[in-house]
This record gives structure tokens, sequence and C-alpha cells, in this order.
């Protein structure tokens, strides 16, 4: 590994960490990635994010579609859509996916938040929700990628919330602001 390639997979065991101490993620949920020049890192499949290792951090060949690691690590089953997500958007580095529960929530009545109760929801980018599709789906990842140009932030109808950015850190501080959003909208709904 290079220098590169090592500061990129820290990042990404530093994200895991940081969602799942700050309740975004739950077990093995959820799916990081980010992309350099043709290779795509990528947490695995059936690991909790919040304990990552350097060698768990799958690496692809977005044109070869081949991976790196030992044959029992494989790469998260939404790498389809990561992989047509960056290749659909070349503006977008970073992509995070969670189960967050306020995120999810609204996803599971399939209803997006009121952005209004938020004056700092103005530094999110367009929101938008998915149809029901089932998890690591062909189908899901070709919707995702067909709206990714015009949506940043995607509720996925009773499944969770991915947000798309050009920066790992810029990714998680969107998912996090989109969480608080949403937690802000059920809270002032019960008043």
């Amino acid at each position: 590994m290079n220098v590169s390639e090592i500061t990129i997979i820290d990042e990404i065991i530093e994200i895991g960490k940081s969602l799942k101490r700050n309740g975004l993620i739950c077990s093995t949920d959820g799916n990081i990635s980010v992309r350099n020049g043709d290779n795509i890192y990528i947490t695995p499949s059936g690991y909790d994010k919040g304990g990552l290792k350097r060698n768990e951090i799958v690496k692809l060949d977005i044109k070869k579609l081949e991976y790196n690691v030992d044959s029992e690590i494989k790469p998260s089953s939404e790498v389809n859509m990561h992989i047509r997500s960056y290749m659909n958007d070349k503006i977008i580095k970073a992509i995070v996916h969670t189960h967050a529960p306020f995120s999810t929530a609204f996803a599971s009545k399939g209803i997006l938040p009121n952005r209004e109760r938020l004056l700092e929801s103005e530094l999110l980018p367009d929101i938008c929700m998915i149809d029901d599709y089932e998890p690591g789906s062909i189908e899901l990842a070709n919707e995702v990628s067909k709206n990714v140009k015009d949506y940043h932030i995607m509720l996925l109808k009773r499944h969770g919330v991915i947000v798309f950015s050009e920066s790992l850190k810029m990714a998680y501080e969107t998912i996090e602001r989109f969480e608080f959003l949403c937690r802000v909208n059920l809270y002032s709904n019960l008043l």
C-alpha cells in the first residue's frame, strides 16, 4: 500500500468509527466508499463498520471490477450502487450509506423531511426519495445511479439514506446534518 491508499483507508476506518459512535449505523449495516482515480475503496460485507481494520477495506478497479483482498472478504452488497453512481457522476468521490434511525424512519414512511424546520438545512444538497427496491439489487443500483447527478442525498424507501459528496469528510457531515434535520422534524411533529 502506498501513502495515498493508507490515508484513504484510514479515513474510511475513522468515518466508520464516527458513524458507529454517533448512532448512525448499527451492527454490520451501511457502507462507505471512496473513489480515487480508477479505484474504489469500499467497506466489506458483513463487517461492523465501527471496528474495521486496514486489511478489511476492499480495493476495486472500477474498469475491471476485480478486487484485491482475500476471497473471504467481499465488498459491500451495495457495491453495484457505488460503482454505477461513481460512473454516472464524476464529481462525487465519496459515498456513505447508513440506516440512521431518524432518516430511516422518514424512509420507512416514504416521506421527505421538511427543510423549513431547520435553517441550516440550506447547507444540504437536494434530496429525493427512491422507491422500494431489494437492497443490493441491480434495480436499486440503476435507480440510484440514474438520479445521482440531480440529488446528492437519497432516502431509500424502507432502507435508509445515502449521501454522495466530493470528499468523505463532507459526506459524513452531510449524513450527520441530514439526520439532525430528520430528528428536528420528528420532534417538532410531536409538539
